[in-house]
C-alpha cells in the first residue's frame, strides 16, 4: 500500500452505493450510528469500489453503545478479507443521527484508517438520505496527524458511476 500512488478519485457504482445506504439505514434502525468500509482496487491515481462490508459484520460489538466503537478483532478480519480477495480499503462511511454531516471531534480524533489520503463519508439522519446522489453527504480526506480536509460531496474525491 505504501508504494502505491495517491488516490485522486474514487469511482463508486450507484447501485453499489444504493445497497450500502440501504444496509446502513437498516442497521441504524433509526436510533444508532452504523458504518461500512468501501473496498476495491486502485489503478494509478483512480480507484474503483467493488464491494462493501459493514462494521458489525466484522465486529459484532461495533454498535453496542449506540455510537460506533470498532475493535481490534474487527480490523484483523478486515485485513484478512482484503488480503484474501486482493482488495484495499478505499473509504469508510458512517451515519450521524441528525442533519449534520460535519465530523465530530470523535470522528476527527479516531480515523477508521489513519493513513494520509484515506477518505471518510458521513451520511445524515442515520442513513435516510438519497441513494442516487452524494448531495448532502460529508466527504473528508485524512491529511495525517489528526487533520482532515473539510469537504462536501460536491468534491471530485468520490464519483458515482453507472458501473
Amino acid at each position: 500500500m505504501a508504494c502505491e500512488p495517491e488516490i485522486a478519485s474514487i469511482r463508486l457504482p450507484v447501485l453499489l452505493w444504493a445497497r450500502t445506504v440501504f444496509q446502513l439505514q437498516r442497521r441504524s434502525a433509526g436510533r444508532r450510528e452504523s458504518g461500512a468500509f468501501l473496498l476495491g482496487r486502485q489503478r494509478g491515481p483512480a480507484a474503483q469500489v467493488t464491494t462493501f462490508v459493514c462494521y458489525d459484520d466484522l465486529d459484532p460489538k461495533a454498535y453496542q453503545n449506540g455510537a460506533i466503537a470498532f475493535h481490534a478483532p474487527g480490523y484483523a478480519k478486515l485485513w484478512e478479507l482484503c488480503r484474501r480477495k486482493e482488495l484495499q480499503v478505499l473509504a469508510d462511511v458512517h451515519t450521524h443521527p441528525g442533519s449534520s454531516v460535519y465530523q465530530s471531534s470523535i470522528d476527527q480524533k479516531n480515523p477508521m484508517v489513519p493513513v494520509a489520503g484515506h477518505t471518510a463519508l458521513i451520511l445524515p439522519h442515520f442513513g435516510r438520505t438519497a441513494w442516487w446522489s452524494l448531495k448532502g453527504i460529508g466527504v473528508y480526506e485524512y491529511l495525517g496527524n489528526f487533520r482532515w480536509s473539510t469537504g462536501a460531496a460536491e468534491s471530485d474525491r468520490i464519483n458515482l458511476t453507472l458501473w
